[in-house]
């Protein structure tokens, strides 16, 4: 199959649907399917690349997310437009990732009137932005650029609670809760000692670990004001300074395992989330994970698995206290952590599910119906 990826962020931007594209991707290339991965371009990142799958980069503006923090690019109209077209050319199914994004809108949209098969991946229902009147900006995107999701032939979302908001809110009669999943986790190539000297990180100290940018629905002011003398807090972030956090700029996904490696646990005090990728790796490698209870999560995760608490900081302070004082319950939630990852979050079962997907789009585009 040929398979157009597009997703509005992608590398060497960093964030959870990025890294959710990338891991797709890698796994349908390895499986012999034809992919195109097509995003706005970040930074300096090339126009075009090829490797294991190509990318190709449109010409966007990223001023709604150095100004506001809204990683909302705006892509060339005519720029996007033209790659679309030509990508479409070559397509068999075309997979868009959230459906509020202007790529997103432009790709069903272009894709329907070309006949190609077309999958939307919503990650994520309203998400808060702690702000009135971005609040009601969101608002009206999922009233008008929401209603894109109707044009795809099948759509999927990684929890149920996720599944039921689209349903509703798009009136979308099938919504099918698919797998998530993470590569394997490779032996470390150092050990937790080594890895830390490597990061700067002190070689002594209990270490909890966040991962996510600086904005109001990840809760990096709610781990930072959890920090205390008995543990050190380290924040791989956007923000220059964490204040009371040994901060770390992103980097790239082996680097950021080798941290996950040496840490002591992981933290997310976040709302408004689908599954994060992050958080999956996170149990993938065996850390104690403290987070924050979402509509969905029950899906992949037992009582037990992790540390629920509330998104408030003596929270998040009490359970780090709990894990940097008793190394058996950080036994315990390591153990429990692989085995929902091991459960849940395998690759092969992720890829599988999207190519049985894109084959059932298929056969709905060339019958002319769709799951709206």
């Amino acid at each position: 199959m040929r398979i157009l990826l597009v997703s509005a962020n992608f590398l060497p931007h960093v964030g959870g649907i990025e890294r959710f594209t990338e891991v797709l991707a890698g796994g349908l290339a390895g499986r012999g399917h034809g992919v195109t991965v097509l995003c706005c371009r970040s930074g300096e990142a090339p126009l075009r690349e090829e490797g294991a799958f190509a990318v190709r980069r449109v010409p966007a503006s990223f001023t709604l997310e150095r100004r506001i923090g809204v990683p909302y690019p705006l892509p060339t109209p005519l720029e996007l437009r033209r790659a679309l077209l030509e990508e479409l050319g070559q397509a068999d199914v075309v997979h868009v990732q959230d459906a509020l994004y202007a790529t997103s809108v432009a790709a069903l949209g272009l894709a329907r009137r070309r006949g190609v098969a077309r999958v939307l991946t919503q990650h994520v229902a309203f998400v808060p932005q702690g702000n009135a009147l971005l609040n009601a900006v969101e608002h009206a995107a999922i009233a008008t650029l929401g209603r894109s999701a109707r044009l795809a032939d099948a759509v999927a979302t990684l929890t149920p609670a996720v599944a039921e908001w689209v349903a509703k809110r798009w009136r979308i009669s099938d919504v099918r809760v698919l797998p998530v999943g993470v590569p394997a986790r490779k032996e470390p190539v150092a050990g937790p000692a080594e890895l830390r000297e490597s990061f700067g990180l002190p070689a002594d100290r209990f270490l909890a670990l966040f991962v996510g940018r600086d904005v109001p629905k990840k809760g990096l002011e709610i781990f930072l004001a959890a920090r205390g003398p008995e543990y050190e807090l380290v924040a791989v972030t956007d923000r220059a300074r964490p204040e009371g956090a040994i901060g770390m700029p992103f980097m790239e996904h082996q680097r950021l395992q080798e941290l996950l490696d040496c840490v002591d646990a992981f933290v997310l005090p976040s709302e408004g989330e689908g599954f994060p990728v992050v958080l999956q790796e996170a149990f993938a490698t065996g850390l104690p994970v403290i987070t924050t209870p979402h509509p969905g999560y029950d899906h992949y995760l037992e009582p037990g698995d992790a540390l629920l608490v509330e998104r408030e900081p003596g929270a998040v302070r009490t359970a780090l206290l709990r894990l940097a004082g008793d190394p058996s319950l950080r036994q315990e939630l390591a153990a429990r952590g692989r085995a929902a990852a091991e459960k849940h979050f395998g690759e092969a079962a992720f890829v599988t599910a999207y190519e049985q997907l894109y084959h059932e789009a298929r056969g709905l585009t060339h019958a002319g119906r769709s799951p709206a």
